[in-house]
């Protein structure tokens, strides 16, 4: 029982280290990215894409990457669509629900684009999972992988939105060290979210929780902890660019770069019921963004309430078809 109390107050201390570690290096990494917005002369949602969500994305890559050459495609694909409903419903859902997020007129023709190439591959997805074929081969690998590249080609041909025009000129020194510091912020930001997670982990185990429901819950949050620490500094700073530049980018690159290097390795099959339901709800949270978008240009209170509601339901579904599944 001592044994226990003492690990246990070891990992709280880990864990309060870590949140406030991971706190300190999202609002070093949105004060940098900013300014290489600002030296470059591209708005912040593609400054937020081109570094900030490929960077954030590295955790899912390599899992994929490593699971695919495993032959586990499934746990890629997973991993890419359990991601991307957590980035728009728990992450821009938080932030709205905290400080309110603003969608500028200039960022949802980007932000349209985005959601409707994702759709689309998910709908096909589940179109062939559902007559029983492999969800993606090397083919649509590669087709993936060509978006991705075609994507970051459209994004560096816009030019900045008029409203987010810095104030000021950065120099190419104030852009190096920007630069040098982003790279540096966004090491931390990944290290200390890993820490925070296995904290959390440990301590649920140390209080006897379900390792399923500890997959469910902790591990699917904290696979999203960077988007959503350095989004809701973001926000927080009314930088909204920013944020939805790493929360819609990581989303692009997890169904492209990702998913895509992970089809292109060995062809991807799943038949879960759980993956279905991780598709259609991805497809949900993208229709909720779009409508959010272009109807009332952002998130309120009331609805970052409500994605995070929605959040909830698919954490339930999930739970609810994985104990399905484990009892057939």
């Amino acid at each position: 029982m001592a044994v226990s109390i003492a690990i246990a107050a070891q990992e709280i201390l880990t864990l309060a280290v870590s949140v406030i570690i991971l706190s300190r290096a999202s609002g070093f990494v949105v004060d940098n990215i900013v300014k290489l917005s600002r030296f470059f002369r591209i708005s912040q949602v593609a400054i937020g894409f081109l570094l900030l969500a490929v960077a954030t994305s590295l955790p899912e890559l390599s899992v994929s990457v490593v699971s695919s050459a495993l032959g586990e495609g499934a746990i890629a694909a997973g991993n890419v669509f359990g991601s991307n409903i957590a980035n728009i419903l728990l992450v821009l859902g938080i932030g709205a629900y905290m400080y309110g997020l603003k969608i500028s007129a200039g960022n949802l023709r980007d932000i349209g684009l985005v959601l409707l190439l994702t759709t689309i591959i998910s709908v096909y997805i589940i179109f062939n999972s559902s007559i029983g074929q492999k969800a993606l081969g090397f083919a649509e690998g590669i087709l993936l992988l060509g978006m991705f590249a075609g994507y970051v080609w459209y994004t560096l041909k816009r030019k900045r939105a008029e409203e987010e025009e810095g104030n000021g000129q950065i120099t190419k020194k104030e852009a190096l060290n920007a630069f040098l510091l982003f790279g540096v912020g966004v090491m931390v930001v990944l290290v200390s979210s890993g820490f925070v997670v296995s904290s959390a982990v440990s301590l649920a185990r140390t209080f006897g929780i379900a390792e399923s429901f500890i997959g469910a819950t902790v591990i699917a949050i904290g696979t999203s902890l960077p988007e959503l620490s350095i989004d809701l500094h973001a926000i927080r700073k009314k930088q909204y660019g920013v944020a939805l530049g790493d929360a819609i980018g990581s989303n692009m690159a997890n169904i492209t770069l990702v998913l895509g290097a992970a089809a292109a390795i060995n062809p991807i099959e799943v038949t879960l019921p759980v993956f279905i339901a991780a598709l259609l709800f991805a497809v949900i949270a993208n229709s909720l963004l779009l409508y959010a978008a272009a109807v009332n240009k952002g998130l309120k209170k009331m609805g970052g309430l409500l994605f995070l509601a929605v959040y909830a339901i698919y954490l339930i579904v999930a739970f609810m078809l994985q104990i399905n599944e484990i009892s057939s």
